[in-house]
C-alpha cells in the first residue's frame, strides 16, 4: 500500500464500525489488493483459470468469481473488472502473492503479464449514496447504491475531499466495511480458509460467480459434478454472535457436544455484536446450539432470513 495513502488515512479519524441503518459510508478497502492481468492472451488465459465467464464480462462492470485448485477447492474469491484488453482482480492482501504465483505457473508461452498494483491503486468503498458516473467509479457487486473507486493515491485523496465536502458521510475503516460485505454475502477468503471450500459451499453460484456453460477451467470437473449431481452438503449462512471480540476466519463452529459443524469465513464486529459468514454442514440446521470453538465457546445464531 502506498505510503502517502496510508499517511492520508491516518488523518481521517476512521470509525471502527458502520453506522446503523442505510447511512452514507466511505471506506478505504485496505484489506484488499489489486492484481492486474494484461496481454494479448489475457482473456483466454483467465477463461481457463477462473469460475466466471471472462468472455461475457462487460467493460467497467465488476463481477464476482473464484480461482480454484485442481481439486475444485477455492484458492481465492475475487471481484474482476474488465478494462478493454486487461483485467483487474481484487482479492485479499493475504492471498495476492499466492494467487499471482499459482497463475504464473500456467502462463507458459502465453502473452500474459501479471502485476501487483496494490501500491499504485487505492481502493475505496462507497455505500448508500447516489453518485454520478465518473472515471474510476464502478458498481460494487451485490450492493445496491454501492460503488468501488479505484485510483492513484492523489486521485483518491481528491475524491475523498470532494465527496466529504458535498454531503454528510461516515468515514469507516476497511474492517468496518466487511459488515456490508457480510450482508451482501460476499465470501472473502484469507490464508486460513483458502482451499477449504468448493465454490458452491460459499454460495458463489447464487452470486453469478460460476459459469456452468463456458467450458474447462482449473477445478471445473469437481465444480460441475457438485452442481449437476447435487453432492454439495455444505452451504454458507449469515449469522451473528453477541460478543464484540475478534473472531478469526477459519474458526471452527461446533454443536454443544463439540461435533464440528462448520467454519467461519468472515467476521465483522460492531458495538454490540459480531456479524459472521459461516459455512455449515446440512445437519447444522437441526441443532439450536451452535458455538465457536474459541476460548469462551461463544454461541452463534443464524440470521432469520437463513432459518
Amino acid at each position: 500500500m502506498h505510503a502517502d495513502w496510508i499517511a492520508y488515512l491516518e488523518t481521517q479519524n476512521l470509525l471502527a464500525h458502520t453506522p446503523p441503518g442505510k447511512q452514507a459510508v466511505l471506506a478505504p478497502l485496505t484489506h484488499l489488493a489489486v492484481l492486474s492481468v494484461s496481454g494479448i492472451d489475457a482473456e483466454n488465459f483467465l477463461q481457463g483459470q477462473t469460475t466466471c465467464d471472462i468472455k461475457a464480462l462487460v467493460d467497467s462492470q465488476p463481477s464476482l468469481g473464484a480461482y480454484c485448485n485442481a481439486k475444485g477447492r477455492t484458492i481465492s474469491s475475487f471481484i474482476i473488472i474488465r478494462q478493454k484488453e486487461s483485467f483487474l482482480l481484487i482479492l485479499t492482501h493475504d492471498l495476492i502473492d499466492t494467487v499471482r504465483k499459482k497463475l504464473q505457473m500456467y502462463v507458459l508461452r502465453s502473452d500474459v503479464q501479471l502485476a501487483d498494483l496494490s501500491d499504485e491503486l487505492c481502493l475505496t468503498g462507497i455505500a448508500n449514496i447516489d453518485l454520478s458516473p465518473q472515471e474510476n467509479l464502478y458498481p460494487y457487486p451485490q450492493l445496491n447504491d454501492g460503488f468501488l473507486f479505484i485510483a492513484s493515491p492523489d486521485e483518491s485523496r481528491l475524491f475523498w475531499g470532494e465527496l466529504t465536502q458535498q454531503q454528510p458521510i461516515h468515514r469507516v475503516n476497511g474492517y468496518a466495511w466487511l459488515e456490508l460485505d457480510i450482508q451482501a454475502g460476499i465470501p472473502w477468503l484469507y490464508s486460513q480458509t483458502s482451499e477449504e471450500f468448493v465454490p458452491q459451499m460459499l454460495n458463489l453460484h447464487k452470486l453469478n460467480a460460476i459459469s456452468f456453460e463456458k467450458g474447462c477451467y482449473t477445478g471445473q470437473e469437481i465444480v460441475a459434478r457438485t452442481h449437476y449431481l447435487g453432492k454439495n452438503k455444505r452451504a454458507m449462512y449469515q449469522a451473528h454472535c453477541s460478543v464484540s471480540s475478534d473472531i478469526a476466519p477459519g474458526c471452527i463452529v461446533t454443536d454443544n457436544q463439540e461435533a464440528v459443524m462448520g467454519t467461519v469465513v468472515l467476521a465483522a464486529t460492531n458495538d454490540i455484536s459480531t456479524q459472521l459468514l459461516v459455512v455449515l454442514k446440512d445437519q447444522a440446521m437441526e441443532t439450536e446450539n451452535l458455538q465457536l470453538k474459541n476460548q469462551n465457546h461463544d454461541k452463534i445464531t443464524l440470521n432469520p432470513s437463513h432459518n
